[in-house]
């Protein structure tokens, strides 16, 4: 299988990513409000925003997920600009598939902004890379079980839990979402930060302990209909909703049954079985 390996990582080795972007992917600019933000997050699906200025078209940064998220309500009329920060990391359009999945692993980053000068050339997501990679290793990926790579014992959450304290969870681990379970520890559903922005909410909602009247709970937000995998599962099996679907994460439950969550597989996992084989 080693060499099966080989034979796809030699393939890839050298392609340019920006031969992979998302060409569509969404933009917004600076002088956009919060409020057009979330709207584009809630109406596209997308993790993360390219901050454009809007006169002359270059690059100033990237606004995600998380970040109209901790914005009260009071200030959605602001600007893109006013929650702005300086980018980690960006690259050209020399850089190879493998050294930006590299990049992403050592600085925690999963979209890299890609220029030329301060233009705008685009954005690469580890799920560009994922769908490069899953298209490349299908028949690798069948013969490696879900429950030698997945996290195991996963952080969940409960339906009942209000959503403050999945904010903090969010905050706390830098984690974008959870799968949901019930008081007998079975996998419900899964809650996101994109459903958090579908559901309107804001910095107030998403803090306060008691200050907000019936605060809303996991159940109220939470996605019902999720894809889950067992410990049995193919990697190629837990990829197809991943790539298919550009799922962050894939829940892996003990059997149909009691659907216990005791894993948890995302696009990160993916992409190291595929680069590093039985290294990691």
């Amino acid at each position: 299988m080693r060499n099966l390996q080989k034979s796809f990582l030699y393939e890839i080795g050298n392609t340019k990513v920006i031969s992979i972007i998302d060409r569509t992917r969404p933009i917004a600019y600076n002088d956009d409000s919060i409020a057009t933000l979330r709207k584009i997050i809630r109406n596209t699906g997308a993790r993360a925003l390219p901050i454009l200025d809007r006169n002359s078209g270059n690059f100033l940064g990237v606004i995600n997920r998380s970040d109209v998220l901790i914005v009260s309500s009071t200030k959605t009329n602001a600007t893109s600009s006013s929650i702005l920060k300086e980018h980690l990391l960006e690259i050209n359009s020399n850089y190879t598939i493998f050294e930006t999945l590299n990049l992403m692993f050592k600085y925690d980053l999963w979209e890299i902004p890609i220029l030329e000068g301060k233009k705008y050339i685009g954005l690469v997501s580890i799920s560009d890379i994922v769908k490069l990679l899953f298209n490349k290793a299908k028949d690798y990926l069948k013969n490696i079980n879900a429950e030698n790579y997945m996290t195991k014992e996963p952080i969940t959450v409960n339906l009942e839990d209000p959503i403050s304290k999945i904010w903090k969870k969010m905050m706390e681990y830098k984690y974008a979402g959870f799968p949901v379970v019930n008081d007998k520890e079975k996998l419900t559903g899964i809650i996101t930060q994109l459903d958090l922005i579908k559901k309107g909410y804001t910095r107030i909602h998403l803090e306060s302990e008691s200050g907000v009247k019936n605060q809303t709970k996991v159940k109220d937000a939470m996605t019902y209909t999720v894809i889950y995998g067992y410990p049995w599962s193919t990697l190629y099996e837990i990829s197809i909703p991943i790539v298919k679907k550009d799922y962050g994460r894939i829940p892996i439950v003990s059997s149909e049954n009691d659907k216990k969550v005791v894993g948890i597989i995302d696009r990160e996992d993916i992409a190291k079985v595929i680069i590093k084989g039985d290294q990691i």
